[in-house]
């Protein structure tokens, strides 16, 4: 039997479709990782970094807070909870932007309500467009092995030191302001690894200087050693500052992927690391504290 829709029917399945169409085009691609398109000494303009992937995204912390995002038409709401210290959160905030423009390598936002704009915007205009680019992959190496420490600053930072090797598996030595403490053992889901390995393909590792540092004191340094089956690649950072973004993100999502890891108290792997002189070794020396 042949079914006639009338004209208003089909005129709302039609609209009923639409939005649920563009939604799913703004969730695909809005994936990835965003940095603010201007030159980065500009120093009469803020520097922004939006990480999203699958539901979640990350924003303007180094220590990878991740937060519930949806989209619904042309807004972007993302659900964030601020960490007053280790161990509790403040009450959740909405930040809402409506996206102006999204293409493959495009992102502009523009800041919606008091609060966005009071944390997004600028003191001229709290509804200027923030103008964000993709960051692109640099290399396609296989990753062999990484080894990565972050250490204490004056405050809450997360100290650690992991290692991971090609298949996901982490050892894991939690130091301070983490949520395990101690040696463990566990392999990482594998979205979560490619994750990181899509962070390593966006750094472009050949132009890695030695070191970087900040311009103030009482930060934190971090440390990383990239292993490739013919190089590797090692560089330590003091504060996050003067590294490329993309480095910047890849410390960011590490250290938070222990968290999703299954990990085990494993005392045993004291002996397994494979960098056991890489931990505590070679970090930048802090600049002097001002007037000294």
């Amino acid at each position: 039997m042949k079914i006639v829709l009338s004209p208003l029917i089909l005129c709302a399945i039609l609209l009923s479709c639409t939005p649920r169409k563009a939604n799913e085009k703004y969730q695909n691609d809005i994936q990835g990782d965003w940095v603010t398109d201007f030159v980065k000494n500009d120093a009469n303009k803020q520097f922004y970094i939006f990480s999203f992937r699958d539901s979640l995204c990350s924003f303007a912390y180094p220590s990878g807070i991740q937060s519930a995002f949806t989209i619904h038409d042309d807004t972007l709401d993302i659900f964030h909870h601020t960490v007053r210290d280790h161990n509790s959160t403040a009450p959740e905030k909405n930040y809402r932007f409506r996206i102006l423009r999204l293409d493959h390598s495009n992102l502009t936002l523009i800041p919606v309500g008091e609060n966005t704009i009071g944390t997004f915007g600028t003191p001229e205009n709290g509804t200027d467009p923030i103008l964000l680019k993709k960051i692109t992959p640099k290399n396609d190496l296989a990753i062999q092995r990484i080894g990565f420490y972050s250490g204490p600053c004056f405050g809450a930072c997360p100290s650690m030191y992991m290692e991971i090797d090609s298949d996901g598996n982490m050892l894991f030595d939690g130091i301070r302001y983490t949520t395990k403490k101690g040696l463990f053992s566990g392999k990482i889901p594998t979205a979560a690894w490619q994750k990181i390995k899509d962070n390593i393909h966006n750094t472009d590792l050949e132009k890695l200087s030695k070191e970087y540092k900040a311009r103030w004191t009482d930060d934190q340094a971090c440390r990383i050693k990239i292993q490739t089956a013919d190089t590797t690649y090692e560089t330590n950072v003091y504060g996050f500052d003067k590294e490329p973004v993309a480095l910047r993100i890849l410390f960011r999502n590490l250290m938070e992927i222990y968290k999703s890891a299954g990990l085990q108290q494993d005392s045993t792997i004291v002996n397994k690391f494979a960098y056991p002189e890489f931990q505590q070794s070679g970090f930048p020396t802090p600049p002097a504290a001002l007037g000294r």
